[in-house]
């Protein structure tokens, strides 16, 4: 998990701020559901949670744990006995029954400084069916002063039981001034801040993904991927040159790529806001990690000189888009459940889905 100090990150402070005041008063529930984007701090706003929860002399005003005391030291280094961390053995692999009976072990003793017992259980939707049984069991006998957090990208894979049981904190996309103020000031000196806006474009809105983009060796590869993706889309390329690009890549990663990318150009096609004065698009808010020219032309060959007639073959556009978007999130739900999918073929499926999208 990664420990990155979330107070750290001011998309996330006014949130930590109220949930650590509901615990100062007594209203924080026993058992949340932390959703969002990748790349918004989830597994980090949720040890961030668990700090302040087993803090001997926690801020009153709601600003975070002292960061002194023997609670405080023992979080710094991930070894305190009152905060149990649990997520897949491996990347990709299930949540399994056992682990789930190690958080249900846990939860039934008591606490060693003689406050909270905290839970994080990461990639929650991981859970197989055993999985998701025993934790249910966990929820519907809360213990006194035990916190349990389920971290999720997708919380819809979650049984519809379990989120009934679960307080749900949904974590928003920061506003792009928001982000590269703070990209700006982990850059220091050396900031591009064109580069940086175009890989939080590439990343839908979400900071941490694009800073890891930012500052990646990979960065011209995923630069390639997204030629590589609008050149099917828009007809120029072969199913198979698109899928010879994703295979280059983690799957999960390539989709998510391609998934932020249609979304940009779905709004793009759907905001008749961004139509310039001439009916065409404006290239200058075009691109996620490159100023796609492909996608410009692609447009410019189909625009109207009619206004109205240009603004409805936006909105067809937009919405085959939207389609197309749909099926891209389908695949990435199935190449993240603990199913084991045939990734090839969810792959070529894919491909071929983006080749015929606007036809």
């Amino acid at each position: 998990m990664n420990n990155a100090n979330a107070w750290e990150f001011p998309w996330l402070q006014n949130l930590l701020e109220s949930l650590q005041r509901s615990q100062n008063d007594g209203t924080l529930a026993h058992a949340y559901i932390i959703s969002g984007a990748r790349g918004l701090g989830k597994e980090q706003i949720a040890i961030a949670i668990a700090a302040f929860l087993t803090c001997e002399a926690p801020n009153p005003q709601g600003q975070g744990p002292c960061g002194e005391c023997k609670g405080c030291r023992l979080n710094a280094t991930g070894n305190h006995p009152d905060v149990l961390l649990l997520a897949p053995k491996e990347p990709g692999k299930a949540l399994t029954v056992d682990l789930i009976r190690k958080l249900s072990d846990y939860v039934h003793v008591s606490s060693h400084a003689g406050g909270a017992r905290v839970a994080v259980l990461a990639s929650a939707h991981k859970m197989n069916s055993s999985a998701s049984n025993a934790l249910l069991k966990t929820l519907e006998e809360p213990h006194e002063s035990t916190y349990l957090f389920l971290v999720t990208d997708s919380p819809g894979l979650l049984s519809p039981t379990i989120r009934s049981r679960c307080q749900r904190i949904t974590l928003p996309i920061p506003a792009l001034e928001v982000s590269l103020e703070w990209m700006r000031k982990l850059c220091g000196g050396e900031f591009d801040e064109a580069l940086a806006t175009s890989c939080l474009k590439a990343a839908g809105g979400s900071p941490l993904l694009a800073m890891a983009m930012l500052t990646d060796e990979s960065l011209p590869s995923r630069q390639a991927l997204e030629r590589a993706f609008v050149a099917c889309l828009t007809g120029i390329a072969t199913p198979e040159s698109l899928l010879a690009s994703l295979m280059l890549a983690e799957p999960i990663t390539a989709i998510e790529q391609i998934l932020s990318t249609t979304a940009h150009y779905a709004k793009l096609m759907l905001d008749t806001n961004q139509q310039a004065d001439d009916g065409a698009i404006d290239t200058a808010v075009l691109g996620g990690l490159v100023s796609n020219a492909t996608w410009a032309q692609f447009i410019a060959q189909i625009s109207a000189v009619d206004a109205d007639e240009n603004t409805r073959r936006r909105a067809l556009l937009g919405n085959r888009l939207v389609r197309l978007y749909d099926e891209i999130e389908k695949a990435r739900r199935q190449i993240g459940s603990p199913t084991n999918p045939n990734t090839k073929l969810l792959l070529e499926s894919l491909c071929w889905l983006t080749s015929r999208a606007l036809k």
